[in-house]
Order: structure tokens, then sequence, then C-alpha cells
């Protein structure tokens, strides 16, 4: 490691508010390359380099012109190897007292900045081989260059996880566990990646108590797979305005027929006339929570909170208006079918 010009100014610049005295910074050449006296800059500091070549503590007696004033000269260290030297200008009997607190400073310093440095490089390290890893939707096995890097990280890609997608950006309320990862998805959306199966209902109710927006994929060994599972979770509750829907197995079915091209024009054409009226609003949401109460025109009139022959009612005008027998299963489900696509176009212009 070499003593940073930025960082060592910063250090000098730190310890100077506290001592009366000019303090200059040498690098492992012995040139100055931090100082209280910016004209010393880039200069050569003679006793720096005695101070280097002997390894100890050299006081300087006498000055050597421009190359060297009175003061006392201590070397830094890291990991047991000279890196530079710190020269304290003034009376040797002085300043001398002062030299270990600050090569001890100034050492925990590097070492601090040091291990900064590292922290942040496997951080930007990890990133992207997250990133590379929730993209990966087939044979894990055939990607080479992320198992040579999962094994650099010791990450085991063969553990079955699960891909738990967050609206946030801060997963910080969620107490994220030490053996799990987090990346960011976008600039409000957060995958977190555990392979416990307690760790991914504490994240979820977590998020639920907080009123986070949460999807859960299925627990794979394709991470990316399980990624885009739990985004198309959210994504389904959202269209579809569902409650205590976070997992993909409650919408895989919906999920599925939204990838397809099974939609049929004319019907959908009849549910955008159908959406421009108050009426033709209300008989879509009649529609809609019957479909979500399977079908029941009880529970569908209690929730909407109207009479069963209202419920009855409006379903039959359905029935007339698209010409399908909502008693009839084929008929029934190319309604549903419609009506799925239809909500999703509602929801991709409104969105």
């Amino acid at each position: 490691m070499k003593l940073d010009p930025i960082l060592a100014q910063s250090i000098v610049d730190r310890m100077m508010e506290s001592i009366p005295y000019n303090i200059n910074m040498m690098n492992e050449h012995g040139y100055i390359i931090a100082s209280g006296d910016k004209n010393r800059l880039n200069t050569l500091h003679v006793g720096a380099v005695d101070a280097i070549e002997k390894s100890e503590t050299l006081p300087m007696i006498q000055s050597f012109g421009t190359h060297g004033q009175p003061g006392v000269n201590i070397p830094v260290q890291f990991q047991s190897k000279t890196i530079g030297v710190i020269g304290i200008t003034g009376d040797p009997k002085k300043v001398t007292p002062l030299a270990s607190l600050l090569k001890i400073s100034t050492e925990l310093l590097i070492t601090q900045s040091y291990n900064n440095q590292v922290e942040a490089q496997h951080k930007n390290r990890l990133n992207r081989f997250l990133y590379q890893w929730t993209e990966v939707t087939d044979d894990i096995k055939a990607q080479t260059e992320l198992n040579i890097e999962a094994k650099l990280l010791q990450v085991d890609l063969f553990i079955q996880r699960f891909a738990i997608v967050v609206e946030t950006a801060d997963t910080t309320p969620l107490l994220i566990k030490k053996n799990d990862y987090t990346l960011a998805l976008s600039p409000h959306s957060t995958v977190i990646i555990t392979a416990s199966d307690t760790a991914m209902n504490l994240y979820l109710k977590r998020a639920i108590s907080k009123h986070i927006k949460v999807g859960v994929g299925n627990k794979t060994t394709l991470l990316g797979k399980s990624v885009k599972q739990a985004q198309s979770t959210i994504r389904v509750a959202q269209i579809f305005d569902f409650d205590n829907t976070n997992f993909y197995n409650q919408i895989s079915l919906i999920d599925k027929i939204l990838s397809t091209d099974l939609s049929t024009h004319e019907i959908i054409e009849q549910f955008n006339t159908l959406h421009q009226t108050d009426g033709g609003r209300e008989l879509i949401d009649t529609l809609s929570c019957y479909f979500i109460n399977n079908e029941s025109v009880t529970e569908t009139s209690k929730q909407l909170h109207i009479h069963r022959n209202t419920t009855n009612y409006r379903l039959n005008k359905i029935s007339e208006y698209f010409g399908l027998d909502l008693h009839i299963l084929d008929e029934t489900f190319k309604l549903y079918l419609n009506y799925l696509f239809f909500q999703e176009s509602v929801y991709k212009r409104t969105h």
C-alpha cells in the first residue's frame, strides 16, 4: 500500500488543528506529499530518507536548507512495511514526545482507510456477482464464469434460495441476516436472497407490517427465475388489487395466462367500451369480485354489500352484454381469460 496524497493531507490538516507545529508527511521515497506549509510540497526531505533507511525515529538538530528543518521524523508502517514518514518541525526536545502519538494515530487512520477500501471493493465485486446471478434462468452449471466467481466469494450456487422482491431502496428495517444477500434492482426495488424458510417468512412479515409491497418467488437454484416470479407476484397483485397475495404460487396461473396471446380482440374492446361509463365500471367491479370469490354469488354480495338479487341482476346484464353464459364453464373461462387481459391493459395505461 502507498500513502495517498489526499488522505495524507487530510491527516496533516486534522493533526495541525491540535498541534502548534508544522507537520509534513513524506512518501516511501522521502518526498513531501502533504504539509502545513504548501511551499514544501513535492520537495525531498533528507531527514525522511534517513528515517526510511534506518526504519527508526530520527531527530534533526539542525537545518538542511530547503530539504529539511529541525524537528523529528518517524516512519509510518503498514503491515510491518515502512510506507512513509511523518515529520514535525520544531525543537526536537519539544516535538519528539508527540511523535509516537502521531505515528499511532496515522497508522490507525491508514489501516481504517485500507479496510474501508477493501470492504468497498468486496461490496462492488459482490454486487457485480449478484447482478449476474439474478440473471440466471436456466442451467446454473453452464455459467462457468459465475461458478468461478462464486467459489472465490465462497457462495454455494447449488443451494435452493428464495428471491424476495421488496419495493423499497432501504432494507434496514427488515434486518437482513448475515448469510443473506441484497441487491438493488432499481432505485425503488430491492431483492433479498435467502436459503432459509424461517428468514423468508420473517422478511415477509416485517415488510407487510411496514406496508412495503413484497413478492416471493419459488425456492430454486435458478435465482433469476425466482426474481422474475417475485416481481410478477407484486405486479399481478397490483393489477387485480389482490389482498394477502405475496407468493408466486398464488398468482402463477394468471401470470402464465398473461404471458400468452389467448385474448380475444372483440371481447377486450367490449370491456373497454363498458369501462367508459359509471354503470359499466360497476358491472366490471362486480365481475371482478365474482371471480375473486370463486363465482360465489353469496360471497360477492357480502363483499359488495349489496343484495343477492342485485348481484344476480348485474351478472345477468354481463352475460347479455358479452353474449357469454356464466353458467357454462367454457364461456365463463373465456370471459375470465379476457377479463385478465383487460385489467392488465388498464394497469399499463395508468402506470
